[in-house]
Order: structure tokens, then C-alpha cells, then sequence
């Protein structure tokens, strides 16, 4: 949202000084100014398009980018045309050449596409309020009275190509434990629990398909890609930062969107964030297991309602040989 905000800002601000420079030179002209802005427009695009996903407003800015780029080669072509027939203009009594014309108008048709962009660019949003709330949905209920302290769950990547993130939740996470339960080996120890669909996945899910979301599988581009969905995509968050620090991998989202739902968990069932987190913070797990392929926890979430802030603690877990 920031910076979709100071891309708008600049544009506009570029487009204003090059008419001043124009009128203080004495010499406004519509190609010039069709060619600049356009330059501009690009510059802008390139900047603010997010590397491993498609926001809307990045393809609706597509389409205005390829009508400028269409224009541009016109108005080329046209300076070649000549010996067309002129118009005549009744008011003033003169004949305009039909060449000088077309050049006009392709100029000023290039001009409104770049002020199209910059509307484009300010009134686009992210993932809609209804996508939204069908995401935030999706999650069951669970009793988070009975989550232990110290409980942690795994996030495992796909066994194999085109499968799901699942999340394990061992069967000493609640008290007293669920009846049913399966062995699986975590970090080479035979761990006893349940698999569970994570809250998350389907907003992954939907961002694949909807979004065009790749996932690289090098942590740091990571990293980039989890600040790219949330600031860009779903605009969950103002600003993210995410680093590794000391062990853990850190996501911090500011003025995050839901703080007034994750303070009310966060406060009653300090617990149940790490093992039934919201979607969204599920969604950044799932991301960090399926890219780097290998389990990750949510160890801690920490919140800050002074300024609208979470951060959450992940730890990946390294591959061992399983312990018989």
C-alpha cells in the first residue's frame, strides 16, 4: 500500500515538473510530454511489480503499459506519413494536414493512458474484504483452553511434487490428549499425533491460482516473497520485515489489519496462536516449509497494540536420519 502510494506520488510529481519545465522553456509539446510521462510510467512499473507474485493492479498496469507502448510505435510511424489530405476547419478557415492530426491525436491519447496508469495505480487494492473473509473462515474451532504452554506443531512440506503442506500436532499439545492419534517422524524421532489441514493453505492455495505465486527455494528470496504477499497481495500489513535473527526466522507486520482479532486470541490463549494460528500467520508457515522444504514451528507470536504490530518467531528444522 506504501508503495503503491509513493509510486502514485512520484508519477504525478514527475509529470508535473516536466509540463513546468515545458512551459518555462516556452515549448509545450504533446509528444515530448506523451514520451516522458510514459518512460516514467515504466520506471514505476518495474519498481513497485513484485517479483514472485501478480497484484491486480500489476496486470490492470500491464494492459495501460502495452496501449502506451502501442502509441509510442504509432506515433513513430506516423512522422513518415505524408501527403495526406488536410481537414478543413470551418471556424477558422483553414486546411490541418491529415498526418498532423493523427500525430495529435496519438500524442494526447498517450497522454491519458499515463494518467490512466496513475489511477490505476491509486485506486487498485489487494485481496478483496469477501476473499478475505472466506480465507479468515476456513479455520476450524478449536478449544484453546486446553493447549498446553509449551505446545509446539510442525508444518511438513509435500512428500512429493504437487503435494500439500501439513501440519502435525502431537498429541501432548492438549490435555488430555485426543483419542485418535498416528506415528510420524519428526527431526528423527517417532512423534505420536494428528495431521490437520493448516489454516493457511487454502489462502496459499488461492494466491497460486489467483495471483500467480511462485515460490522460490532459496531463504533469502523467500523472505522477499513473504513481504511481497503480504504488503502487495492480501495488503495484510503496511510495511513486513522478515529476517533471521539469532535462530529464528522473524516476520514482523505493521499496522497489521486484524490486530484487534489476534490481541483478543493472543491475550486469552497466549498458546493457541502457535498451535491454531489465524490463517494468516499460518500462511507464512506454510510458505517457509513448501519453499525450503523442510519443517518449520511457529515458536512464539508476540504482539504490539501500541502500534498495530506482530511478530512471529519461526524455527526451521534441519533434516536428521530417523532414531528406531
Amino acid at each position: 500500500m506504501k508503495k503503491r502510494f509513493l509510486a502514485v506520488s512520484g508519477l504525478l510529481g514527475w509529470l508535473l515538473l516536466v509540463i513546468v519545465l515545458m512551459i518555462i522553456s516556452g515549448n509545450v509539446n504533446s509528444e515530448i510530454y506523451f514520451v516522458l510521462g510514459l518512460l516514467g510510467l515504466m520506471v514505476v512499473a518495474i519498481l513497485i511489480t513484485p517479483i514472485y507474485s501478480k497484484p491486480k493492479y500489476a496486470k490492470k498496469l500491464m494492459l495501460v503499459r502495452f496501449f502506451g507502448a502501442f502509441l509510442f510505435i504509432a506515433l513513430f510511424f506516423e512522422q513518415f506519413i505524408t501527403g495526406l489530405p488536410g481537414i478543413s476547419i470551418p471556424l477558422i478557415g483553414s486546411y490541418i494536414p491529415l498526418e498532423q492530426v493523427l500525430i495529435i491525436a496519438t500524442s494526447l491519447l498517450g497522454v491519458v493512458s499515463v494518467f490512466a496508469g496513475a489511477i490505476v495505480l491509486n485506486n487498485s487494492q489487494g485481496i478483496s474484504s469477501e476473499m478475505m473473509q472466506k480465507a479468515l473462515a476456513v479455520s476450524d474451532e478449536h478449544d484453546c483452553r486446553r493447549i498446553r504452554e509449551d505446545a509446539v506443531s510442525y508444518y511438513l512440506p509435500p512428500d512429493k511434487v504437487g503435494g500439500s503442506v501439513m501440519q502435525f500436532v502431537p498429541e501432548s499439545v492438549e490435555k488430555p490428549a485426543p483419542s485418535k492419534a498416528v506415528v510420524t517422524c519428526i527431526n528423527g524421532e517417532q512423534v505420536r499425533g494428528q495431521f490437520m489441514v493448516p489454516s493457511g493453505y487454502p489462502l496459499l492455495q488461492m494466491l497460486r491460482k489467483s495471483y500467480d505465486l511462485r515460490l522460490p527455494v532459496k531463504e533469502e528470496a523467500l523472505l522477499v516473497a513473504i513481504k511481497e504477499i503480504c504488503e502487495d497481495v492480501i495488503e495484510i500489513a503496511d510495511t513486513v520485515d522478515a529476517v533471521r535473527k539469532e535462530g529464528f526466522i522473524l516476520i514482523e507486520l505493521h499496522n497489521f489489519r486484524l490486530m484487534s482479532i489476534c490481541t483478543d486470541i493472543k491475550d486469552d490463549f497466549p498458546a493457541c496462536c502457535k498451535i491454531y494460528p489465524c490463517p494468516i500467520c499460518s500462511l507464512i508457515a506454510c510458505i517457509l516449509a513448501e519453499g525450503l522444504g523442510i519443517t518449520c514451528t511457529i515458536e512464539h507470536v508476540r504482539s504490539d497494540p501500541r502500534v498495530h504490530s506482530i511478530t512471529l518467531y519461526l524455527s526451521l528444522i534441519p533434516l536428521r536420519e530417523p532414531v528406531f
